[in-house]
């Protein structure tokens, strides 16, 4: 009776502890591990939002992808609306961030550029904390501003290829432009002792028609912005902006306060990626999007596609 309770005790031993190991197993395991690089999902769920142009779309992306890999669950919503339509989204919560510009927001908060990028960036930094409670991380050196634009062929003709060569033969030109560009060449008078009313006329024309006008010599000058790609292939200029009379417009992720201290790690998957981030890099990857949409690939497909290997060649993916 003694050697049958003794056997029988140490069975029970031996199932308890068999019992125990397997529930510090369970306990010590990692049931929620995430779908790359073997990191928690357990972060905070992310919606990236983006407007509607490809270059916001292609940021976006990026965002979505670089999230994801350090272990983030993320809801697209890319190409949203415009400015309006995006801000109002993630002040209200439908989205978490999206990629934005300095001077578009210098804009938002009513304020006029410093004309310098580092302190334009600081001023929408500490505006958008005190007024909406909005995080800007680190900007890129991509400019993707406004500038102006004429043929080569006139360039050479007028011998300018600076807008301070331009000003003092602004009143025999005419200039070609959009409605909302012409703010930004009023602020030109400050540096360059010009405005848009300084031209002998002006043109308001849709972008494309700009370059369409100048080459008919309906116009000597068009608007364009910093990061169009078919100024080179129509065998345009940018007028060099030499004593930086325009804003300058650099991109960084902005991220409500709120969704940033559920998880600070938004920023160390995003950061890494503003200095790869260039004017001349951005206007390739438009390129690139643009010939896969010609090849038959869908929009939203080819930003991927274009956004991933990007990623990819600079080891962030």
């Amino acid at each position: 009776m003694t050697l049958l309770t003794r056997s029988l005790r140490a069975k029970s031993l031996v199932l308890f502890a068999l019992v125990l190991m397997l529930i510090l197993a369970a306990c010590g395991g990692s049931p929620s591990t995430g779908t790359t690089g073997g990191t928690t999902s357990s972060k905070v769920p992310i919606t990236v939002g983006s407007k509607l142009d490809t270059e916001a779309q292609l940021l976006g992306e990026m965002y979505v992808l670089l999230l994801r890999k350090a272990g983030f669950t993320v809801n697209p919503k890319l190409a949203l609306g415009q400015t309006p339509t995006v801000f109002a989204a993630l002040k209200s919560g439908a989205i978490d961030l999206y990629p934005e510009f300095t001077a578009t927001g210098l804009n938002l908060l009513s304020v006029k550029s410093a004309f310098d990028p580092a302190k334009d960036y600081q001023t929408v930094k500490n505006g958008f904390e005190q007024q909406y409670h909005i995080t800007w991380l680190d900007y890129a050196p991509l400019n993707d501003g406004y500038a102006l634009c004429t043929s080569q062929a006139e360039s050479q003709k007028l011998g300018v290829t600076n807008l301070s060569q331009l000003a003092p033969k602004v009143p025999q030109l005419t200039l070609a432009t959009q409605s909302d560009g012409v703010t930004f060449f009023d602020d030109l008078k400050t540096t360059y002792g010009f405005d848009s009313s300084s031209f002998k006329a002006q043109k308001k024309v849709d972008y494309a028609i700009g370059f369409a006008a100048v080459k008919s010599g309906a116009a000597q000058v068009t608007e364009c912005y910093t990061t169009d790609g078919s100024v080179k292939t129509q065998n345009f200029i940018f007028l060099d902006d030499d004593k930086h009379g325009f804003p300058e417009f650099h991109p960084a992720p902005i991220v409500r306060d709120s969704v940033l201290q559920k998880d600070p790690g938004i920023k160390d998957a995003l950061n890494p990626l503003a200095p790869n981030l260039t004017t001349d890099v951005s206007i390739m990857l438009q390129q690139q999007v643009a010939a896969k949409k010609a090849s038959g690939t869908s929009g939203s497909e080819a930003v991927k596609e274009v956004a991933t290997d990007f990623l990819k060649s600079k080891g962030l993916l």
